[in-house]
């Protein structure tokens, strides 16, 4: 009961202090994440590569295509554990877990890009990255393990690549 009510307070109007990560270690972990999004659309491309290689029957599955599925599924896994520290911290800097502010932020178009837009997207994609390398992993034949795994990673790179909060979208975004 006790934990109950004092949820309750968090998420209505505490006065508790806000929650904040060390500004050194926050750019170093949005400077990590953001340069991680780049070795995981390498991954994405080569995976799409061997899949289609694959499916045209060029390549088998158990070599490079289904290693690459694997490395590009590890790779993502590795950003979403670093996003999810930097969307706990930024949620927390921003609205201090408070629904009331929370409702406010929602108006300012960058805090949505990052808070649902990114996050939601990033998370489908995650998904069927997965999705993608399980179906292959026990597709019959390879052609068919190359064709699933060259549909999904293609649909999961199209959604992080409208998802990714671009510099030249979002101007106080950097590159890295």
């Amino acid at each position: 009961m006790i934990d109950f009510v004092h949820t309750s307070v968090l998420l209505f109007g505490s006065n508790e202090a806000t929650i904040h990560l060390p500004e050194g270690l926050s750019k170093a972990l949005i400077a990590a994440h953001s340069g991680w999004r780049y070795v995981i659309l390498i991954l994405l491309i080569l995976a799409i590569y061997y899949g289609n290689q694959t499916a045209k029957g060029k390549k088998a599955y158990e070599g490079g295509t289904k290693k690459m599925g694997m490395f590009t599924m590890i790779a993502a896994d590795i950003q979403l554990l670093g996003g999810l520290v930097l969307y706990f911290f930024f949620i927390a800097s921003q609205t201090n877990f408070k629904v009331g502010k929370l409702k406010d932020q929602m108006g300012i178009s960058m805090f949505r890009s990052i808070a649902i837009d990114h996050a939601i997207g990033m998370l489908v994609a995650l998904v069927l990255i997965h999705i993608g390398y399980a179906k292959a992993k026990k597709a019959l034949n390879d052609t068919e393990a190359g064709k699933k795994q060259f549909t999904y990673m293609l649909i999961a790179l199209i959604i992080i690549l409208i998802s990714i909060p671009w510099p030249f979208l979002h101007h106080e975004r950097g590159w890295f």
